[in-house]
């Protein structure tokens, strides 16, 4: 009985690695720099939207990332302790939204003043965790403000020097105007500022990715948006994108601008229509972390890359399964590997490494060895019986995949 289970298990954990993945939604908004905050009036309306908002989230099972800079901040240390009552539970607002509803909160830094640091000091004060995702950065600048590059390691804040921040994560990949922003799914390790799509996991800190830009902005029409979601649900169910993937789609909207009630009520009708694909089960919601909690987990941490709208070489990957196969299969001893004409002749020239891994059931690595000959024997009668998944790879892009069972 047992030994059944734990082979249904790795039945369904292997359905679910080698079918067409889900899509995980997720709203994420900014609020900005601007003085409008500073007034009550503007300050008073705006909260109430997010506890109604908030409210309509949670009842329906829609997550959301609440990202804040400096201003907003500060306005809300000052301004809500005359606020707090019962529609809050008696909390200030950001701290209901987290604590009541779900809601997560990471800092989001233009860093004119305050840096990263300085927002996450300010986010203790009000009785948040601390963030480990970065809410924004432009991802090429060599120098000047808002460097990614100065978190790597850690940094301490301006405004309150004995501050320390390391986060995990950065999100998004911005530039000057938001002209050319990286538009990519996967989470990887960037090289730096030149490189920065180069995977290099000797920096501690990670890209997360957040896919097409979809944006709701005022003046917008919610059936555009909601196209644009379905769009890219389809694309993943229908192969278009590699089945291996890691897709994880904001939805973004500026927190101010919920005070106009046409867009409040455009965001909860794009809420309703892509509730309707999670209630059809190619989607899910996931907060950031839960996002790459899965990704840490499910997905065993392998790194992953694709730009938004590439399909081409996503109907390509399908055919990868034809370029390596491992035999006999099922096995009870050893497995012989063997890889395509065309990965062995770029083997062969020494200028291309490939490597293969293994995983069992659970997405934990158990085996891995270079590749040097176009057959590769694997002594796998060590490894429990059931279902493992093998990935040959170079230094940065899984080449073939596949899947085999040990009796």
């Amino acid at each position: 009985m047992k030994k059944s289970l734990l082979l249904l298990f790795l039945v369904v954990t292997s359905a679910r690695l080698f079918s067409q993945p889900v899509v995980y939604f997720n709203f994420l908004s900014h609020n900005e720099e601007t003085n409008q905050w500073n007034g009550n009036t503007f300050y008073n309306a705006n909260r109430l939207k997010l506890i109604t908002l908030s409210n309509y989230f949670q009842t329906n099972g829609i997550t959301w990332n609440m990202q804040s800079d400096w201003t907003y901040l500060t306005n809300a240390i000052t301004k809500e302790p005359a606020l707090v009552g019962t529609s809050t539970n008696n909390k200030t607002i950001l701290r209901w939204m987290y604590e009541d509803k779900g809601v997560e909160m990471d800092p989001h830094g233009h860093e004119t003043q305050y840096i990263y640091p300085d927002l996450v000091k300010l986010m203790d004060s009000i009785g948040l965790p601390e963030s480990k995702v970065m809410g924004g950065t432009l991802y090429n600048q060599p120098n000047g403000i808002n460097l990614w590059t100065n978190l790597i390691n850690g940094q301490y804040g301006a405004m309150f020097p004995t501050k320390f921040w390391a986060p995990d994560y950065m999100m998004g990949g911005g530039t000057p105007m938001h002209v050319a922003d990286l538009k990519y799914y996967g989470i990887w390790n960037p090289m730096d500022t030149a490189n920065y799509l180069t995977h290099y996991p000797a920096n501690h800190l990670r890209h997360i990715g957040v896919g097409c830009s979809i944006k709701i902005k005022s003046g917008d029409t919610a059936s555009v948006i909601i196209n644009e979601i379905k769009a890219v649900v389809q694309k993943v169910q229908s192969g278009q994108y590699p089945s291996n993937g890691f897709y994880l789609q904001t939805i973004f909207f500026e927190q101010a601008d919920l005070n106009n009630l046409a867009f409040y009520n455009m965001v909860i009708e794009i809420a309703d229509s892509t509730n309707a694909l999670v209630a059809g089960g190619n989607a899910q919601w996931k907060t950031l972390k839960q996002a790459y909690t899965e990704w840490e987990t499910t997905f065993a941490a392998q790194m992953f890359q694709w730009e938004c709208d590439d399909v081409t070489a996503g109907v390509a990957e399908h055919t990868q399964e034809n370029m390596s196969t491992v035999f006999p299969n099922p096995s009870n001893g050893s497995v012989t590997l063997q890889i395509s004409n065309e990965i062995f002749t770029k083997q062969a020239t020494g200028k291309t490494i490939y490597e293969l891994k293994i995983y069992d059931g659970t997405g934990r690595e158990v085996r891995k060895q270079e590749i040097k000959n176009q057959k590769t024997e694997l002594l796998t009668g060590d490894l429990p019986s059931g279902i493992y998944f093998y990935q040959v790879k170079n230094s940065n892009q899984i080449i073939s995949s596949g899947k085999m069972v040990i009796e």
